[in-house]
């Protein structure tokens, strides 16, 4: 019992510390933080600086525009994918995704809680 009270702190801790962290992901907090980062350690200049800040800022833009064109393709191959498998396969096929999802969930999980 104690072990369970003990684990399910532990996860509390831990999805109150992630949350915590999402606050400060927005790409732009991210693109600041890192410039900062390199201006402490690699001694930028102010114009290196501005000049990282630009390039990062434009390589942020071009991953949002490929994340959205991936999801825009997954979205059209399960369009195809439903249409090609009987709908008995086609739920078979989501009822395994799920599983796995699930056991993918579990394992991040059990290595948190390892540390």
């Amino acid at each position: 019992m104690k072990k369970t009270v003990g684990v399910l702190l532990l996860f509390l801790c831990l999805c109150t510390a992630s949350f915590a962290q999402k606050e400060n992901r927005s790409p732009e907090k991210q693109v600041e933080n890192r410039v900062r980062y390199m201006k402490k350690e690699l001694n930028l200049t102010d114009e290196q600086a501005a000049r990282v800040s630009k390039l990062m800022q434009e390589q942020t833009k071009k991953q949002k525009a490929l994340a959205e064109e991936m999801k825009a393709n997954r979205k059209q191959s399960k369009a195809e994918l439903k249409s090609i498998l009987t709908q008995e396969q086609y739920i078979q096929l989501l009822e395994k995704q799920a599983q796995r999802n699930t056991q993918t969930r579990h394992r991040r999980v059990r290595r948190a809680i390892r540390g």
